[in-house]
Parts: structure tokens; C-alpha cells; sequence
């Protein structure tokens, strides 16, 4: 079966790290496997070929989706390859319009993301029209969809396609061992050494995220409770110095860190004394599954994708209002106190990798029993 796998860079997300997992399993099963990608550069996957469309990352991402379709169009009907995957919620637009006309070609879309994002209220209000139309074309191309959570399930163009059995739900996984092996080490921080508890979260600093929340719910923890707060994550526009700017208003300024991206956030999260998801919405958090694996105590919103699910209800980590700061400051104290926190334990074993990976496999294998009308 030769497979091109597309998302729009090889950037630093939970979207591209699975794109590399799946890349790398299609790859080791014996398929003709394409990294395809509308910017140059990033970490590839060993044995798989990477495709930029584009030779520079210039202009703004709207611009560069819409400059990628005619070069993906041209790609695809040189290549002919039997499926293309779109792998994450940005790349889609750029799937649908630059595989048009191909005759032959599956198309097969992993909605990564809620496309509702009803919880976030006003943070999450724009662009909602055009997501929503956005949904019904990809309902209607579609050869078959991958929902990446059950939540996701809820749109009702994502419900009736798996009803009509044109699409399936096959959660975000992790190597559990590969994860474990990966937190040796020292401390990457001071503060990570010190006996001061310290609350990570990670994520882009983006208003999906729900920093500014946790931001508030950490003053709180704050006043009563001796803690440390650090997020990992990239900024793109001025949203580090936003979050800093609140951080000094709230008077947690001193306490607060926020180095960027990191290439390895596992010794981060072993020596974290607790792990915090805030976020409005998500689809399937890598970033839980990580702190998981490193069986730390874990606070996380109720909205964010599977993670209820994840969590078990409850029963393997806390879980709270991504609008209460006073819930979330409760539940933070709880699980950074080592003699009351919850911990995932063993939890993380229905969600290893090869589960993951072997139910896309079946997906494919389904594509290649059926032949193409």
C-alpha cells in the first residue's frame, strides 16, 4: 500500500509526534510510506522520505495552505499514491482542495482537535462558522474518519459518519517504556531538585490552553501553600509576555517559569511534583498519556478532549471546571501534598502504543480489502 502521510509542518506538537508514530509503524509493516509537509525542515522519521511542498516557511499559515494545494495536487498525481492521510485538524483545507481530481485516491482524515469547542465559551467562539462548514466538507469527502476521542463523537456530522461505519474512534496511545526510559536523569531545573513543590503544565502558549486559568488558580494555591509553577511551551506572537504581565499583577511573578519548548519533556515531568491540563478543549492530550506514563499526579479540565475518559472519571487523577480557579487551586493543593495525591499507576496500560497502532493498521488494511468505486 503506498500511504502519504500529511500535516502541515514538522513542528513540536502532539499532531506530528503521532504522524511520526503512525509514519514509522506503516514504514516497519511493509508499506510505501511519504512524509508530506507544506514547510521544509523538521525531525523526519529514519526510512521514510519527507516531502516539502513548499521551499520556504514565509507569510502567514493561511497563505501558506493556500500556496501548498496546487504544488500537494501536482505531487499526488505524480506519485498516485492509495491513501492519503491528513493527520491533524491544520493540514485538512489543504487535503481537501489539493487532492482534487485524483481519481483512485483514499482519502482519510484524523480529526485531532474539537471543532466545537463549546466549553471555552468566548475563547473558543471564533471561527466557529467556518469549522463547522469545515466539518460537514470533510464528512463529505471523506473516504473514512479517525476521531482521535469519544468527546469527539458529539458533533453530529462526526456522529451519523460513525453510524453510517464511515468513521471510527482510535485514541492517542504512548510507548510506555520508550517514555519511562526517556526521564532518566538529572533534574533539568534547580527548582526540580529543591524541595519546594513544582506544578508543570505544557503546551503552547495559546488562549486554547487556558493558562491564564491556571495562572489565577496558582495565586490562590499561593497564599496559604509553598509551590513553584512551570510551563513548557512555544510562543508565537506576544502571549509569553501576556502570561508574564499577568503573573506579575497576580504577585506570582518570582514563581512562575516559562523556558520555551523543550526536545525531551519526560526528566521534566519525573521530577515534577504534579502535572496541570487546563485546557478549554483538546482532542486526545499526548501530554497526558506523557504524565501518565511518568505516574505523576495529574489536575486536569474536564473539557480537554478524553481525559475524563483517561482519567477514569476521577478515579486516576483530579478533575475540574476549566473556568473555577478556586476548584482547580483545591485540587492542585491536594496533588502536589505527597501523602494525599492520586496517582494514574497502572492506568497508563490501556492506552500503550500498540493498541494505537495496530488498530490504523486494521483501518489500512480495511482500505486495501475494498476496492476503489
Amino acid at each position: 500500500m503506498k500511504i502519504a502521510l500529511y500535516v502541515h509542518a514538522l513542528a513540536a506538537t502532539g499532531v506530528v509526534r503521532n504522524a511520526r508514530l503512525l509514519a514509522a509503524d506503516f514504514h516497519r509493516r511493509g508499506h510505501d510510506v511519504t512524509l508530506l509537509t507544506a514547510l521544509p525542515g523538521g525531525e523526519g522519521v529514519a526510512g521514510v522520505p519527507h516531502h516539502a511542498l513548499l521551499a520556504r516557511g514565509d507569510g502567514s499559515r493561511a497563505l501558506q495552505k493556500w500556496r501548498a494545494m496546487p504544488r500537494l495536487n501536482a505531487w499526488l498525481r505524480t506519485a498516485r499514491p492509495d491513501i492519503l492521510i491528513s493527520a491533524g485538524n491544520h493540514g485538512h483545507l489543504t487535503a481537501l482542495l489539493g487532492s482534487r481530481g485524483i481519481s483512485g485516491l483514499r482519502r482519510l482524515y484524523r480529526i485531532s482537535n474539537d471543532v466545537r469547542r463549546s466549553a471555552a465559551g468566548d475563547v473558543g467562539a471564533r471561527g466557529r462558522p467556518g469549522r463547522a462548514l469545515m466539518q460537514r466538507l470533510l464528512v463529505a469527502d471523506a473516504d473514512h474518519l479517525v476521531l482521535v476521542s469519544p468527546t469527539l463523537a458529539d458533533t453530529p456530522g462526526f456522529a451519523r459518519a460513525l453510524a453510517q461505519g464511515r468513521a471510527s474512534v482510535i485514541e492517542n496511545g504512548i510507548d510506555v517504556a520508550r517514555a519511562r526510559a526517556s526521564a532518566a536523569g538529572p533534574a533539568p531545573h534547580p527548582w526540580l531538585s529543591d524541595t519546594i513543590p513544582v506544578i508543570l503544565a505544557i503546551g503552547r502558549l495559546a488562549p486554547q490552553k487556558n493558562f491564564g486559568t491556571l495562572l489565577a488558580a496558582f495565586a490562590l494555591l499561593r497564599r496559604d501553600t509553598a509551590a513553584r509553577l512551570i510551563i513548557l511551551g512555544e510562543s508565537r506572537d506576544d502571549a509569553r509576555a501576556r502570561l508574564l504581565e499577568a503573573a506579575r499583577a497576580l504577585g506570582i511573578a518570582d514563581t512562575l517559569l516559562l523556558p520555551g519548548a523543550v526536545a525531551n519533556v519526560f526528566p521534566w515531568l519525573a521530577h515534577a511534583s504534579a502535572f496541570a491540563l487546563p485546557s478549554w478543549w483538546e482532542g486526545s492530550p499526548n501530554v497526558l498519556l506523557e504524565a501518565m506514563a511518568i505516574d505523576r499526579p495529574v489536575v486536569a479540565s474536564r473539557s480537554a478532549g478524553n481525559a475524563a475518559g483517561l482519567l477514569g472519571d476521577g478515579a486516576y487523577g483530579l478533575l475540574v471546571d476549566p473556568a473555577d480557579p478556586e476548584a482547580m487551586a483545591t485540587a492542585l493543593r491536594r496533588q502536589i501534598d505527597p501523602a494525599m495525591a492520586l496517582r494514574p499507576g497502572a492506568r497508563i496500560d490501556a492506552y500503550r502504543l500498540e493498541r494505537v497502532v495496530d488498530a490504523w493498521a486494521e483501518r489500512i488494511a480495511r482500505f486495501d480489502r475494498v476496492a476503489v468505486p
